[in-house]
């Protein structure tokens, strides 16, 4: 680079040299048309020539100088960028491994118990029914880390198709309206609100990217809600439609709100029975994003949270009346 920078200043400097020698002579003299005055401007000539390659090479400087500084620049915030990807990637890591080894522990523990002969059949059912649902959370762990590690890197694929956006949602009420879930939130209510104007949304979208974050949503508005109700669906806008999950939980507070949607975050106030792993927000708000909206929240400590994103009119399809 400091040779390259060189050769351009030592080239510009004899190119403009060598020009002002071989032609300022025939210059001045079809000018004045007079030999004496070639001879009286040969002093103002030098420094003219002096003035003239300063002021060039000034800006050359500057020019190499700037731009050196700003591969400098930009060399120090890959360098930062970098350190900080290695800081997330080990408490990344870190996270991960605390996360895994607690079904994994459990998983070990029930098999340990269901080998000892010393327990009845009974007990044993219990134990065998223990190991599954921690297998089931270890599963659910890995597909979640598989999918939060796909969204990191870029990797994660979207497949659009038109779908009708009611016929999605009434299917993720159901499912959780039977669930294990809502059977532990008897005082909750839980309500769809699939209809604004009696509407059929026909969207064109990615259903099963939609149907996981909806899911994400919803067990976080459980986690989170001992009392009052819990909504999701969609309203009807100018723009087009906005996806929403509501709920009277416990809120987020202030010190939280830059922290939801970092990997592992669970809430500074740990919520008795939350078996979650902190990864649904951060893998719903990249999913969002795929999909090309952005998910945001209102929320007031104590009352509940609104989490909702927007879907465009060239994303809608059609809408019409329901029958």
């Amino acid at each position: 680079m400091k040779n390259i920078i060189a050769l351009k200043i030592t080239l510009i400097y004899f190119l403009i040299g060598f020009l002002w020698i071989l032609f300022s002579d025939q210059f001045i003299l079809s000018l004045t048309g007079s030999g004496n005055s070639v001879t009286v401007l040969q002093t103002y000539k030098g420094w003219f020539f002096v003035s003239i390659t300063a002021i060039l090479l000034f800006f050359l400087i500057q020019k190499e100088i700037a731009r050196k500084n700003q591969v400098e620049e930009n060399l120090i915030k890959a360098k930062l960028k970098a350190e900080e990807s290695d800081l997330l990637k080990s408490a990344f890591l870190s996270n991960m491994s605390h996360e895994i080894r607690t079904p994994l522990n459990g998983i070990l523990g029930f098999c340990e118990l269901i080998l000892d002969d010393s327990f009845s059949s009974d007990d044993k059912k219990i134990f065998a029914e223990n190991l599954n649902r921690n297998g089931n959370d270890l599963l659910k762990l890995i597909n979640d880390i598989m999918d939060i590690s796909k969204i990191r890197e870029n990797q994660f694929e979207i497949s659009k198709k038109t779908f009708n956006l009611n016929n999605l949602l009434n299917v993720i009420y159901l499912e959780f309206q039977q669930s294990e879930m809502k059977e532990l939130h008897k005082q909750v209510s839980f309500n769809l609100i699939n209809e604004k104007d009696n509407l059929e949304i026909e969207l064109f979208s990615d259903p099963v990217r939609l149907k996981h974050v909806f899911q994400n949503l919803l067990n976080n508005a459980f986690f989170f809600t001992n009392k009052g109700f819990i909504r999701f669906g969609y309203e009807d806008t100018v723009s087009g439609i906005e996806l929403f999950v509501e709920d009277s939980g416990c809120g987020i507070d202030e010190s939280s709100k830059d922290l939801i949607f970092k990997p592992f975050f669970k809430g500074k106030n740990l919520i008795a029975g939350n078996k979650g792993f902190g990864l649904g927000l951060a893998i719903s708000k990249g999913l969002v994003k795929l999909l090309g909206s952005d998910l945001q929240y209102t929320s007031t400590p104590n009352k509940g949270t609104r989490f909702y994103f927007s879907i465009d009119n060239k994303d809608i399809i059609s809408r019409n009346p329901s029958s």
